[in-house]
């Protein structure tokens, strides 16, 4: 799993992201804050909610 944090708006290319999944192959990124998930939202469910696939 991959989890991407932003404090802004997200950029078109997130290079971070982009370059982790390439080297491993996570089976599912996230991307928290700027245009993906809220911090509110992430931080208020639970772990194991993320981790799903």
């Amino acid at each position: 799993m991959a989890i991407e944090v932003k404090n802004g708006r997200a950029q078109d290319v997130l290079p971070g992201l982009g370059a982790f999944a390439e080297a491993f192959n996570p089976t599912r990124t996230l991307l928290v804050g700027g245009d993906g998930i809220s911090l509110d939202e992430f931080l208020a469910r639970p772990v194991e909610d993320w981790l799903k696939a």
